[in-house]
């Protein structure tokens, strides 16, 4: 972790490291201690000028527990406390974090030739050639045909946001995950953020856990049907025979182990995770497995069972949910937009509007974090879908007009509106990523 790879807006977790709070047997006290003194890190993501009442800000803990935390972290050689010339100085160097290093370690006199080596010192003398050598055998450092130079190491790392441990109002999701008491949705939470790829896959990969939604009901409007999704889904066991149902898929095992959905489950309810539904239309029924590469639209992102309002699904996932709601009323609707939103919000429904052509319709979410890192390739993200789910409040509003003139003036009203508009757009902006 060189200083190149730090971002103001986000510090690199060393997961090797991270993990050794659960290996040597410590707990939710050691793992939130961790990443705050990681959040006061330079650029380097090593050296900490964090302090135990800042630990105490972030994290919700008691003087005395972050003092225990760090003694037990340092028993266990996961940080290293530095020597402070003036007890209260804001900005000294006050904790060393150590990354992780599979390579085997230096002898002195190797270790003395490694760092010759890397101030552009060339060894000379026989026996600095031959403790050159063994740091290669090492990995350590390489022979090119202009000389001896460093390998750089790439250890395993998460981009945490520092939002996760600081925000400006309120409770940190790291505060909120202190509360719950368990270790398990901490260290859940850094590896989600290590599998995350916003641009490629949207969030956490499919293939590692995702949600399954079906449809119960389809209803026929004109040209177009609306699809009720739920969540879980029905398949047939072949070897039994018997169709059973399941709601979610955990395909992969890692380091989180046993406990994977009690741990997402408290992430949820904490706000730190986030399911995006997208439909996946033109599967027929009789087949079991999800469609892949099918045209996909956004029907919403969902928090801890209810739909988000800040998201730009949103508005294509509201816009949808008016025309069912118009729909059901022949047309005529009474509410005003605010009681619209509410009943919406509160019902929290996932409503696919497809051309009637497509006979199925089935969702699936895609799991993400709600604090995301402000990176130039998030931002690229961000742009993405905000103009992918302008394309779907487009279509659905452009059909919708022609079945129910009212939505005209729906539309017209949440344009003049500019909270309601700010809040179910949030069009990209220069602002940091996080959601609070």
């Amino acid at each position: 972790m060189t200083k190149k790879t730090r971002s103001k807006g986000f510090f690199a977790l060393d997961v090797h490291q991270f993990e050794g709070i659960r290996q040597n047997g410590l707990g939710v006290e050691e793992a939130a201690t961790y990443l705050s003194l990681l959040k006061s890190t330079d650029q380097g993501n090593v050296v900490s000028s964090g302090g135990i009442r800042s630990v105490m800000n972030y994290s919700g803990l008691s003087r005395a527990e972050v003092k225990r935390a760090i003694r037990n972290l340092e028993c266990r050689g996961l940080i290293e406390c530095l020597e402070v010339e003036r007890e209260r100085a804001r900005k000294a160097e006050r904790y060393n974090l150590p990354i992780y290093d599979s390579r085997r370690s230096l002898s002195l006199k190797e270790r003395g030739i490694v760092d010759a080596i890397e101030a552009e010192q060339q060894p000379a003398a026989n026996s600095d050639i031959q403790a050159a050598h063994r740091a290669a055998s090492k990995g350590w450092v390489e022979k090119l045909s202009d000389g001896w130079h460093i390998v750089k190491h790439s250890n395993t790392v998460a981009f945490i946001p520092n939002s996760f441990v600081q925000v400006s109002e309120g409770q940190s999701p790291l505060y909120r995950l202190v509360n719950v008491g368990e270790l398990g949705p901490i260290m859940l939470a850094a590896e989600l953020y290590q599998l995350q790829n916003l641009m490629d896959e949207r969030g956490v990969p499919l293939d590692v856990v995702r949600g399954y939604f079906h449809a119960e009901n389809e209803e026929r409007c004109h040209n177009h049907r609306i699809h009720h999704l739920y969540p879980g889904r029905q398949h047939k066991n072949d070897e039994t025979g018997q169709t059973e149902s399941f709601a979610t898929a955990h395909r992969r095992r890692w380091w989180s182990g046993e406990g994977f959905w009690d741990n997402l489950r408290a992430l949820d309810a904490a706000h730190v995770t986030e399911w995006a539904v997208y439909s996946a239309n033109g599967k027929t029924p009789e087949h079991d497995e999800y469609a892949y590469n099918r045209p996909q639209t956004p029907l919403g992102v969902l928090r801890n069972g209810r739909q988000v309002l800040k998201t730009p699904e949103s508005r294509p996932a509201f816009m949808a949910y008016l025309v069912a709601r118009l729909h059901e009323a022949d047309g005529q609707i009474t509410e005003s937009l605010p009681q619209l939103i509410e009943e919406w919000r509160t019902a929290s429904p996932v409503i696919a509007f497809e051309n009637a052509s497509v006979s199925h319709v089935e969702g699936v979410s895609i799991l993400r974090l709600t604090h995301r890192a402000a990176t130039e390739n998030a931002k690229v993200w961000y742009h993405d879908l905000c103009q992918e789910c302008d394309k779907a409040f487009f279509f659905v509003e452009t059909v919708a007009r022609s079945y129910f003139p009212q939505v005209s003036g729906i539309v017209q009203e949440i344009q003049n509106t500019p909270d309601f508009k700010e809040a179910i757009s949030m069009k990209i902006n220069e602002c940091s990523m996080a959601v609070q």
